[in-house]
């Protein structure tokens, strides 16, 4: 009996031995050479022969359904390349690429030899370097391309991965086209592809994204130093859902090199402007348009807490004309292309300094707290053509104290800059501006209370015109001087003809109509748009707070004011 079990137990144990050894033998002589063979003719035949891959390992293990690729290249043949984009049979793109690892799981291989579905349950791809470069401008007819799933008909019906991970891509994209060759760079970009599908019917269902039922990538610490040679600009990180249909950003950095006046003596007098935006959401984008028009449509976009810094020093007057340089004017030229219906602002501080070289000193104002909605924000020709105008609601804290409300509109269509500005300021005691009339206005405020300032005006690139009412009670003010020890110091005698002659302390006065003034200002092509807008209002509230035949008397007195 014992016999019998020895002889069975060797014939079991020869045969697992025989399917063993018989396994590997077909899989090192017959599955690993084919599929080695099908991936590289896949290639070549999609690509008319331009590319080819090679790589240095393929091991497949077909009970556990495994395989690993290493040390894979993408590789371009230049000389048929050249051949064929001169007759215009090819893509104007170029892509090359290597790979150090492939790793995929659970291959179904009997699905694949009796159904012809090649199923995965995952596809790892590690540390993966990709470069793209646009030889020539895109033509503005192609050729149509063959179908994914033309290209795999030719080896299966269908093509499914459950899972599909890039870990750690370089990614770089280079534009010969340009003048001067650009060139960009992402380095540690992660991206995540579930079910992954390919058949005669996958092209058709609305609810996938490039085959895919989610794309996402994540990309962190995104930095871009020549976007000027005076501004650096940086992203933490940004992260894209295209289930969820959502672009998420975390931290955009705009900051300048140099601090303060060492800014300015290097940007031709130009303003020194920099700006933090922490929380930035997209909603609710088109796919398509992302993809195919190469532009940004969505819904909404939400941005919450941030803070833009601007400084101006007079010491260097800009050189140059700021004409149709307005910011909308200048978001309409922009080249990428967007239309966001509705942008969401929440808890911004916005702050305004100018250094006076009269007084040696800075002064500034800011608005905390800042909020608002942006409708119809875009630079898209047929959406300007539907609509152009864009409108803006603000409400911030002027100097944190007194609530401000706004509403811009942008012509941004309009060639000229055509724009309107409504506001409304709240109560504020003047005695808080004197960290800006003072090194700036070589003015101190004694007493005053501004109960309300109602403006409305508008304008284009070279003319603003409107009114505005500035009510309040109890004006006083100081002329002050620069002594010999460079502190300032009243000016006793011009004060006080000033506040006798010139200055009227409260609008109304008694018995009298509230007093309000016109706007026509003419811009100074040098001036940038905010600075155009605080030279309007400062129109207005001079009329509403000197008297009539003392405006010009006033300006005169100002200038030998300055000039002693």
């Amino acid at each position: 009996m014992s016999n019998k079990i020895t002889k069975w137990a060797i014939i079991v144990g020869g045969a697992v031995i025989a399917l063993v050894l018989g396994v590997r033998l077909i899989r090192q002589y017959y599955l690993e050479p084919l599929l080695a063979k099908t991936l590289k003719s896949a290639v070549a035949e999609s690509s008319d022969g331009i590319y080819q891959i090679n790589f240095d390992r393929l091991q497949y293990e077909p009970l556990a359904g495994n395989a690993i690729l290493t040390k894979i290249k993408l590789t371009l043949d230049t000389a048929l390349y050249q051949q064929q984009i001169n007759k215009q049979s090819t893509s104007h793109f170029t892509y090359k690429g290597t790979i150090p690892e492939v790793s995929l799981r659970d291959i179904k291989l009997l699905k694949l030899v009796f159904s012809r579905k090649l199923e995965i349950d995952l596809i790892k791809i590690s540390q993966p370097t990709v470069e793209i470069i646009q030889q020539k401008p895109a033509p503005l007819t192609t050729r149509s391309k063959p179908s994914p799933y033309r290209v795999i008909s030719k080896f299966v019906k269908s093509f499914r991965v459950k899972k599909i991970d890039f870990e750690g891509i370089k990614f770089t994209f280079s534009d010969k086209t340009k003048p001067y060759p650009q060139r960009i760079v992402l380095e540690k970009l992660n991206v995540n592809i579930t079910d992954f599908l390919i058949d005669s019917l996958s092209h058709q269902d609305s609810t996938r994204f490039y085959y895919s039922k989610n794309t996402a990538f994540q990309l962190s610490n995104l930095s871009i130093p020549s976007i000027g040679a005076l501004h650096d600009f940086r992203l933490d990180s940004i992260s894209f859902s295209s289930q969820k249909r959502r672009i998420s950003i975390k931290g955009i950095h705009y900051t300048p090199q140099f601090k303060g006046r060492a800014f300015t003596t290097r940007a031709d007098g130009n303003d020194r402007i920099g700006f933090v935006f922490h929380d930035i959401e997209v909603n609710q984008v088109n796919l398509d348009a992302l993809v195919f028009e190469k532009k940004l449509i969505a819904d909404q976009a939400i941005i919450k807490r941030g803070n833009i810094d601007i400084f101006g020093d007079g010491t260097y007057p800009a050189r140059g004309s700021k004409v149709g340089k307005y910011p909308q004017q200048q978001f309409r030229r922009l080249p990428f292309k967007m239309k966001l219906d509705t942008v969401q602002v929440e808890n911004f501080l916005i702050s305004y300094s100018e250094f006076n070289p009269d007084t040696e000193a800075s002064g500034g104002v800011n608005f905390n707290l800042t909020h608002g909605k942006l409708y119809n924000l875009t630079n898209d020709s047929l959406a300007l053509h539907q609509n152009p105008i864009c409108e803006a609601h603000i409400q911030s804290e002027f100097m944190g104290v007194a609530p401000l409300t706004t509403l811009f509109k942008f012509n941004i269509a309009s060639p000229r800059g055509t724009f309107s500005c409504d506001g409304q300021l709240g109560e504020i005691d003047l005695k808080r501006l004197n960290p800006v009339t003072q090194p700036l206005a070589l003015t101190k405020i004694e007493s005053g209370v501004v109960r309300s300032f109602k403006f409305s005006m508008k304008g284009d690139e070279y003319r603003v015109k409107g009114h505005g009412t500035l009510l309040y009670n109890d004006l006083k003010t100081s002329i002050l001087k620069i002594d010999e020890e460079g502190n300032l110091s009243k000016r006793k005698l011009i004060t006080g003809i000033a506040d006798l002659v010139f200055i009227q302390d409260n609008n109304p006065s008694p018995n009298a109509p509230i007093r309000s003034g016109a706007i026509d200002y003419t811009r100074d092509p040098k001036k940038s748009y905010f600075a155009t807008l605080w030279r309007s209002l400062r129109q207005a509230m001079a009329k509403c707070v000197l008297k009539r035949k003392g405006l010009k008397k006033i300006k005169n007195l100002n200038a030998r004011v300055a000039g002693k």
